[in-house]
């Protein structure tokens, strides 16, 4: 942990900066008293690993609202209107589902037509490949388009999907990017060093492969040497040691994907991981050589997408999904003018129990939790009536995908222009790494475009 005087100098430095300039009578900064009774409690185990959705997430909401609540802030929550009328400020809280989903089973098989045949290949899951759909599951039988990287960078003059028609097909695509393996090479001067990983990661690949209208998406790799088996014995629950609680508790974690149920463009389709065994039949037979191909690219920094003669595949991905309830709160300071505001916030939620054991979160982020109340509560203390209007909020669903925060960007009926600023805190008790002596803060700031 972060020592105390830190996390006070972080709110220091917040309260001076910020704020000061608007009110001739400063408000003080917080105490250690002020902020550690609210970190122990937030982060013991009576809250369970404040986990979204569960008993210990509900738990953590309620004393949140009660320290707001005492503290004197105004409900900031959800509200109950008459047309546009606002009829009466419901509370603290605001209420928002989640969809939650997993892959529960999965198929592909490989088809190989011609004019006179017809042969199918069954792969195995957990053996042959792994999968994961998106939140609607798939049953389809398509033609396979190799589409390179499965990256457009126009700006850079790239473009694997360039006169590529995807649409409705599954797609197959490289790990990685142009130049990747070879850092000498045109394709990395040009466009490595400005794609990067971030840019060549699975998710931007899987965007890119749903924007172009693809309906699944096959990941290979170029080396054939990834292999999904994991060689985990089925009968491994029989062991009474706890040599693989570790584990255990990691897989649970990989089991739910999370996702606002109308952000339909975050819904990503499904993708299909395939071992060295099953890459080399997909290929086999068309003429493409992913060696070669990786060599070329690098080469002429130029993609090569062409669809696999004969290849088509048949996929199925059944999901199961259900909705959770999970919840904001959020408390408000009027300011003198009320129709500009400033947002402090930080996520409550941390990972839960699993396993028998309990995420606490002090740091993650029990932490920001509790400097935001703390903030609010020497602002009431002080008396001083802040310049605009102060938002303290603490969001659910940080874990799952940062989905409180977008929520409340979405349905916060503010104009993003009256916004001046979003001040988060997150683990505010951790110092940088090569601060071994404790004597640093570390303060980073993102701007935006917009004016949010």
């Amino acid at each position: 942990m972060f020592k105390k005087s830190f996390i006070l100098f972080a709110l220091i430095l917040i309260q001076a900066n910020l704020f000061a300039q608007y009110n001739p009578k400063s408000v003080p900064s917080p105490t250690v008293n002020d902020y550690a009774p609210i970190l122990s409690f937030l982060s013991s185990d009576w809250m369970e690993g404040r986990e979204a959705g569960a008993k210990g997430g509900f738990m953590a909401a309620d004393y949140v609202s009660s320290m707001m609540q005492l503290f004197g802030l105004h409900p900031y929550g959800d509200k109950i209107k008459s047309g546009e009328k606002l009829i009466q400020q419901q509370g603290y809280f605001q209420d928002f589902e989640i969809l939650q989903y997993k892959t529960e089973k999965s198929s592909l098989a490989f088809i190989n037509k011609t004019d006179q045949t017809q042969s199918v290949l069954q792969l195995v899951p957990g053996v042959d490949f792994e999968a994961k759909g998106g939140p609607q599951g798939l049953a389809a039988e398509s033609p396979l388009v190799f589409a390179g990287y499965g990256i457009t960078a126009v700006d850079k003059g790239y473009d694997d999907y360039k006169a590529l028609d995807v649409k409705g097909k599954i797609v197959v695509v490289l790990q990685g990017f142009p130049g990747h393996a070879d850092t000498t090479s045109a394709a990395w001067k040009k466009l490595g060093k400005a794609i990067g990983e971030d840019g060549a990661s699975r998710q931007t690949k899987l965007q890119n492969a749903k924007l172009h209208g693809a309906i699944a998406l096959v990941l290979v790799d170029a080396d054939a040497k990834y292999e999904p088996f994991e060689r985990v014995q089925s009968n491994q629950v029989l062991l009474s040691s706890t040599m693989n609680s570790t584990k255990d508790m990691e897989d649970d974690y990989e089991n739910y994907d999370h996702i606002l149920p109308n952000d339909t463009a975050n819904q990503m389709i499904p993708y299909f991981r395939l071992g060295s065994s099953a890459t080399r039949q997909i290929i086999s037979g068309t003429g493409l050589n992913l060696t070669d191909f990786e060599k070329k690219t690098a080469r002429l920094a130029a993609p090569s997408s062409m669809p696999l003669k004969d290849k088509f595949v048949q996929v199925s991905v059944t999901v199961k999904a259900e909705p959770l309830l999970v919840r904001n709160v959020l408390g408000i300071i009027p300011g003198k003018d009320t129709t500009r505001f400033v947002i402090l916030g930080g996520h409550y939620d941390h990972l839960g129990t699993h396993s028998g054991h309990i995420y606490n979160g002090s740091d993650d982020n029990a932490s920001g939790a509790s400097g935001i109340l703390a903030l609010a509560k020497v602002w009431k203390e002080s008396g001083v009536k802040p310049a605009c209007n102060l938002i303290f909020a603490s969001w659910s669903a940080e874990e799952e995908g940062l989905l409180g925060s977008q929520y409340f960007a979405e349905h916060m009926n503010i104009a993003p222009k009256d916004v001046l600023i979003y001040i988060n805190m997150d683990m505010i008790s951790r110092s940088v790494i090569e601060d071994t002596a404790r004597r640093q803060l570390s303060i980073g700031t993102r701007t935006s475009d917009e004016n949010l």
